[in-house]
């Protein structure tokens, strides 16, 4: 026998020594069937549940962060009636646990699997909402306060009080221009006191959930 290579193959040999071809019909069909055969499909290996994905069109997410947000922005006013003074100190952990809150609320309720991102987007929702509210509020007073009868009565209201706040906020009215600059500025700082540790209670919050989620 000799194969198709050149080789002198013995009279029983199936495959060449040499090439590796077969010498025999069977084995070439045989071999031809397994090239061209489909591989085998495995099934999918089952996963985890769901990543959120936390943004302004996951219905739950807005709804989650609305209500939380409305209940620390209302936790806010009451600090500032009850100790307006202390109020810049407390409202990072405030609105600290408020992120934290909507995080590990939405995570129960859904039962979707967080990520750290995920955690810091939903705190940083919470807070939005909460500073929209300021910001409305505060476009209001500007809005009353252009007003001169309107001015003129709280002047006199401040006057009455004769503290060093009253003081400074009759100041402050007299020119409007500057009201307004730190009327501005103001609210420029509130988002930061108020997004900042509220994205990191939201990561927290995560990092909570997935230690004692069963």
């Amino acid at each position: 026998m000799q194969c198709t290579c050149g080789a002198t193959l013995p009279d029983d040999a199936r495959f060449c020594h040499r090439c590796g071809k077969p010498q025999y019909e069977e084995d070439i069909v045989r071999i031809q069937q397994q090239e061209f055969s489909p591989a085998p499909i495995t099934p999918p290996t089952p996963t985890g549940p769901p990543d959120a994905r936390i943004s302004f069109h996951n219905r739950r997410a807005v709804g989650v962060s609305i209500a939380v947000g409305l209940l620390a922005i209302f936790g806010f006013f009451l600090l500032s009636a009850v100790a307006p003074a202390s109020v810049e100190v407390l409202v990072l952990p405030l609105f600290g646990l408020a992120g934290f809150t909507a995080a590990l609320l939405y995570s129960t309720r859904t039962g979707e699997r967080m990520t750290a991102q995920s955690g810091a987007r939903i705190g940083f929702m919470t807070a939005l909402w909460a500073f929209l509210v300021i910001m409305i509020l505060a476009t209001f007073v500007v809005i009353a306060l252009s007003d001169d009868d309107m001015r003129r009565q709280f002047l006199a209201l401040a006057s009455s009080r004769g503290s060093s706040g009253a003081e400074q906020a009759i100041d402050m009215f007299q020119n409007p221009r500057q009201f307004t600059r730190q009327v501005m500025g103001g609210l420029l700082v509130m988002f930061c006191l108020l997004t900042f540790p509220s994205m990191l209670g939201g990561m927290l919050g995560v990092r909570f959930r997935s230690k004692h989620q069963v």
